[in-house]
């Protein structure tokens, strides 16, 4: 079997782990967004009970606010010379407002008996009908209470509604003007311009044609209205019922590929825990080699070692990567706080970047503010983060380019930035620098090798520490991260308390 050069099999391991890992990342989908936007079908039938309670409560209200409408009206007739049978219209309120006070308390119970309301209705229209009687009749000033009737409970209630109303109150109407014609009831003359109209059978028989036909129309247009807005809803319960019918789909499939991602991340652990023991035994032995332990070296075999060396130690690398990006995945990427100068961690990055800035002529140069003050920050995971940002900004700087790193006091942060004159980052793609595994399309023709996880990881540490980091870059004019650490006393390092946690478990 035909042996792959390390460089070529550790660029296959990140295509493919970072092609699985994208694949897992959009798939996923936020089912709790979902399910905040669709009703199931038990929350679909407590809104439609929930809005009935609302529309008879509401007929309630209307029903007392006509009740208030009527009294005064008859009153201030009363004050203008109409002849209205005050006992008699007293008498219709207090019937009016009895009936509504019983159908008040039947209406804030949770579930109401659906006869409940046509009974209202038949009640309402003999209210009606005794007002109308004690206002003069075929002459009263309350014949438009039918018409109101008819729209208000069509509309509140149910299709149904407007023909029960229409026939009811037609019957009711015709009765009461035809008893009173016939002198079978006695007949309340509230003007007395025209004091036996109520006998006139042309005038009863146009206003009762009149009043029959408005009712008519206004049972058939408020039905319309009821019909229309019945269909729209049916097609939103439909639509509703779709939607459900996907979210379930989707909930499964979520559940799947969160399966998977969890799959994914424990085999990356796994797997990099198996490749590091051999890589580790491979670099000891290549080291050996090349320290002469086991004997002198030709000059091709010198350079051969070499480079097996630094092969093995790329392949170590993407093998630490993927186990940090794994125990960041699990919550087991733990810190220990510590508040101490950051100046000897900046010491260490300059010393350990300076060979690779030599090779290239970069002109690598620190430029501190004087008398740092004191930041909380671990200095392994700080020193890692700040490295990956350090290393990239070496490796896609040309020849004789430079890098500066600065660190000043900034209000409550501490401000560290590192600056290149490097080939920048296309600003399409400034919204995934952060992602594991992306590197940008100039940085890939220019430098094949490289995973994409050094931001990724380097950003969750920052994030960690309670910090911030960003950037700015244009491509072909370099870039420059900035990095803020807040200051002791400012805000918490981890809002948690895993900080004290972890800094008391460590110290025990």
């Amino acid at each position: 079997m035909k042996k792959l050069p390390s460089a070529t099999l550790r660029k296959r391991c990140s295509i493919g782990v970072s092609k699985l890992t994208k694949s897992v990342k959009n798939a996923t989908i936020d089912v709790s967004k979902i399910e905040s936007k669709i009703m199931r079908p038990e929350d679909v039938l407590a809104l439609e009970q929930q809005e009935r309670r609302k529309r008879l409560q509401w007929s309630v209200i209307i029903r007392y606010l006509v009740i208030f409408i009527v009294v005064l009206l008859s009153w201030l007739g009363t004050q203008f010379g109409a002849n209205f049978f005050l006992p008699g219209i007293l008498f219709s309120v207090a019937m009016a407002l009895g009936f509504n006070l019983a159908f008040s308390y039947i209406y804030s119970k949770e579930k109401v008996s659906n006869i409940m309301p046509y009974v209202g209705i038949v009640i309402d229209m003999g209210v009606i009908t005794t007002i109308v009687h004690f206002t003069g009749g075929i002459t009263s000033v309350f014949l438009p209470l039918y018409l109101l009737q008819i729209v208000g409970t069509n509309v509140q209630f149910s299709r149904l509604a407007g023909p029960i109303n229409f026939f009811i109150g037609t019957g009711m109407f015709a009765a009461l003007f035809a008893m009173e014609q016939q002198g079978l009831l006695t007949h309340y003359t509230p003007f007395d311009v025209a004091p036996e109209l109520h006998k006139n059978f042309a005038y009863i028989a146009a206003t009762g044609i009149t009043l029959v036909v408005l009712m008519a129309v206004s049972t058939y247009r408020s039905g319309y209205v009821v019909r229309s807005l019945q269909k729209v809803e049916l097609q939103l319960a439909k639509v509703n019922d779709d939607l459900t019918r996907a979210n379930q789909a989707f909930q499964s499939a979520n559940q799947r590929l969160k399966e998977l991602d969890q799959l994914k991340t424990e085999f990356i652990s796994v797997a990099s825990h198996q490749l590091r023991t051999p890589l580790s035994a491979v670099k000891w032995s290549l080291k050996m080699l090349l320290d002469h332990d086991m004997g002198s070296l030709t000059p091709e075999q010198q350079e051969l070692l070499t480079k097996s060396y630094q092969s093995n130690e790329r392949m170590i690398d993407l093998i630490n990567d993927l186990l940090n990006v794994s125990r960041i995945e699990e919550g087991r990427f733990t810190y220990t706080f510590a508040e101490k100068s950051i100046e000897p961690l900046m010491h260490e990055l300059l010393e350990d970047s300076k060979h690779v800035a030599d090779e290239k002529h970069i002109a690598l140069t620190y430029d501190p503010a004087p008398n740092l003050p004191k930041v909380r920050y671990d200095n392994a995971k700080l020193h890692l983060a700040l490295q990956n940002i350090l290393d990239n900004s070496l490796k896609y700087t040309p020849v004789n380019g430079t890098v500066t790193l600065k660190v000043v006091p900034q209000a409550d942060e501490l401000l560290i930035s590192v600056a290149d004159s490097g080939v920048g980052i296309p600003v399409h793609q400034h919204t995934q620098i952060f992602s594991k595994f992306f590197r940008g399309d100039n940085v890939m023709r220019m430098q094949t090798e490289g995973t994409g996880l050094g931001l990724f990881i380097a950003h969750s540490i920052i994030t960690n520490h309670r910090g911030r980091i960003w950037f700015e870059s244009h491509e072909g004019s370099g870039t420059t991260f900035y990095i803020a650490l807040p200051l002791p006393g400012t805000r918490e390092q981890r809002a948690d308390g895993t900080e004290v946690f972890e800094e008391v478990m460590t110290n025990f």
